[in-house]
């Protein structure tokens, strides 16, 4: 999606996010989360986020296994 915006270098915001804090990293991703959520149905964000899994390697997909990761009570 593009939303008017030009020549996003999403390599680089990737890079930038990266290397800010875990407040900037989480504020990213709450609004990355929020706006999924108005998409309509959750099986749209799933089959969304299913494909953005299969583009990854397995090494970036176990580098972000944290971020789903729940403790085990």
């Amino acid at each position: 999606m593009k939303l008017g915006m030009v020549d996003v270098d999403w390599g680089y915001i990737g890079a930038v996010l990266a290397r800010g804090d875990g407040n900037d990293q989480e504020a990213f991703f709450k609004a990355f989360v929020k706006e999924c959520n108005t998409w309509g149905t959750r099986l749209q964000v799933e089959r969304q986020l299913s494909y953005v899994n299969l583009k990854l390697t397995k090494d970036e997909r176990e580098t972000l296994s944290m971020l789903s990761y729940e403790e085990k009570t």
